[in-house]
């Protein structure tokens, strides 16, 4: 259990009014990888519609909290963006009535599209993005809210290299999903903020059972069903809820 992420996430038990819980993130959030992923249920910004039906963590995050406790949540995962986009548009993901914040960002800003200019010194790019990171935070206080943070799950060697088919599309990948895990340890550490390292869980589980990380994948980056599902149970342990027969049965 993470202490910090569970003291917040506890205020769910024994809630006698609804409280929201708002999920932000990227395609791992969005769900995509998963078996009936589909923008097809509300908008949630220009471009952006969520995912109702489809296979995830986010949604069986949802089912659950929602069937034990009095609560709604919501899922704002947007595909394919960045921390920036989530510091640009904070005030249409984020809303006034949201108690509770999981925010997990960062798998899109490892890279740098060649149209972008000249290629990034790495260091420079990764203080940028714990420059944003601090930045996102102090965002989420400023608005009142309680936020917890995960750092995403590992991607596989061919996700992690550069791409480059060609000029227009191409890109470097400046720094690794290893990194954005580094680099939100060492914000909450000077922060003081709930932080949930999912890369490592997601290793060591790999680990204790003896099973590659591809076979959790659905493409070297996204998970499948049984990586979203792992996904999940270990979210529910981080956060301090119990499980009940039909998640020890999944």
């Amino acid at each position: 259990m993470n202490t910090q992420a569970a003291k917040v996430f506890s205020q769910l038990i024994l809630a006698r009014s609804p409280l929201r819980v708002k999920l932000l993130g990227d395609s791992i959030t969005h769900g995509v990888g998963g078996t009936g992923f589909a923008q097809s249920g509300e908008p949630i910004t220009a471009g952006f519609a969520r995912n109702p039906d489809g296979f995830c963590w986010a949604k069986l995050l949802k089912d659950y909290l929602e069937a034990n406790f009095c609560c709604r949540v919501v899922n704002n995962g947007c595909t394919g963006t960045t921390i920036d986009f989530i510091l640009e548009h904070f005030e249409e993901l984020v809303d006034e009535d949201d108690d509770m914040i999981l925010c997990t960002i960062g798998t899109n800003n490892r890279h740098q599209y060649f149209c972008q200019g000249p290629k990034r010194d790495r260091s420079v790019h990764m203080e940028d993005f714990y420059q944003k990171i601090l930045a996102l935070h102090s965002r989420f206080l400023a608005a009142g809210k309680q936020v917890v943070f995960m750092a995403n799950i590992p991607a596989a060697a061919q996700n992690e290299a550069d791409c480059l088919p060609d000029t227009e599309n191409g890109y470097w990948r400046i720094m690794h999903m290893k990194d954005v895990c580094d680099l939100y340890t060492k914000a909450s550490l000077e922060r003081d903020f709930p932080l949930i390292r999912m890369y490592s869980l997601f290793m060591n589980y790999c680990r204790q059972e003896k099973i590659s990380l591809d076979s959790l994948l659905a493409d070297g980056l996204h998970p499948n069903d049984e990586g979203y599902r792992v996904m999940f149970r270990l979210l529910v342990e981080e956060l301090g809820i119990a499980e009940d027969l039909a998640i020890a049965g999944m």
